[in-house]
């Protein structure tokens, strides 16, 4: 064979070995059937834009699916990946099993995105990150890229305008919004199939002065779709401390109530006796004595009889003192012996 045509023939050979198709790798064999983007800036958050991919796997894949999603790296860590279980797709999707909180979920960085990897245990799935938007100015701008991670056969994106937005244009151009059930004007755009590694990017522009969120402004009760975990998730136990703590505060309130009672009532038992007050009594001798000379008598000595000495008789009708036979005046409250 001359030698021209043995360096073909090797030219050939490796190119056919270079170009050769690589193994097939489970991601490139993983399809969607619908992927839904949806794209809500200023939504529940200042200076963000809600961002949410929801899909839906194709009849052939077998689950659970693994699935790798690159995000922007701007937006960090995904705020949730939720899945329903088999056969309970049709749950809210505030109930579906948060992938998050169960822990099932891996991030890793990458240039300019972010890795989230995760397997779904069911052929829906939702995930959800918040990327920066700049306000230093009214004019918003903001733009999105999917990078194409997985195929889809249909593709859909949704795009709600903040409440109080002003000329809003978008890039590819949206069809007229229409005004959803919460108020805000929605746009929706349906497009082909997407290929594994076809990207997809969406500008848009927009005037606001408003600096609420949407969810401010209109007073709404749910200011996301995905932000519950799935109530079949073992539940942290509650710290017993504040239990503790409370019964203590109650145990010393109560002993203290104790103490202050007992002190009181004792204080209440040695009370000294205290006989009425010597102008009650001057006052009423006054008025029974009105004629009599207004100073108190002194009494002279009585000298009493053996059998009367160191008796008592009676007792003093405005004190109740004992009475000796020789007093004319209590000695005590000084009021005036009857028949003395």
């Amino acid at each position: 064979m001359p030698v021209a045509v043995r360096r073909v023939v090797l030219f050939v050979a490796l190119a056919a070995f270079v170009l050769r198709p690589g193994p097939v790798t489970a991601q490139s064999t993983t399809r969607l059937a619908t992927l839904t983007i949806d794209v809500w800036p200023e939504f529940d958050r200042l200076a963000s834009v809600l961002v949410i991919y929801r899909g839906q796997f194709a009849s052939d894949v077998s689950l659970p699916a693994q699935v790798k999603i690159r995000i922007p790296a701007s937006a960090g860590e995904p705020s949730a990946v939720a899945s329903p279980q088999p056969g309970n797709e049709t749950a809210p999707v505030n109930q579906w099993l948060d992938l998050m909180v169960a822990k099932q979920v891996a991030t890793a960085r990458s240039g300019d995105w972010v890795e989230v990897t995760f397997a779904s245990p069911s052929r829906l799935f939702t995930l959800e990150f918040y990327d920066k938007l700049s306000t230093v100015t009214f004019d918003r701008r903001y733009t999105l890229l999917w990078p194409g991670d997985l195929a889809a056969d249909a593709a859909t994106i949704n795009v709600r305008e903040p409440f109080g937005a002003s000329g809003f244009q978008a890039t590819p151009a949206l069809p007229p919004g229409v005004t959803d059930e919460e108020g805000l004007v929605v746009h929706q755009l349906t497009q082909a199939g997407l290929a594994a590694g076809q990207s997809l990017t969406l500008s848009l522009s927009y005037h606001r002065e408003d600096k609420r969120t949407s969810v401010e402004a209109l007073q709404l009760v749910t200011p996301a779709p995905t932000r519950q975990p799935v109530s079949n998730l073992v539940a942290t136990p509650a710290s017993p401390w504040p239990l503790v703590v409370a019964l203590a505060v109650g145990l010393v309130l109560i002993v203290g109530g104790v103490v202050w009672y007992a002190r009181s009532q004792g204080a209440e038992a040695f009370r000294p006796y205290e006989p009425p007050a010597f102008r009650h009594a001057r006052g009423r001798r006054s008025v029974r004595t009105s004629g009599a000379t207004r100073s108190r008598p002194q009494p002279g000595p009585v000298v009493a009889s053996p059998a009367e000495a160191g008796q008592d008789l009676g007792f003093c009708t405005q004190c109740g003192k004992p009475l000796r036979p020789d007093d004319v005046f209590c000695s005590r409250c000084g009021t005036r012996v009857k028949g003395r």
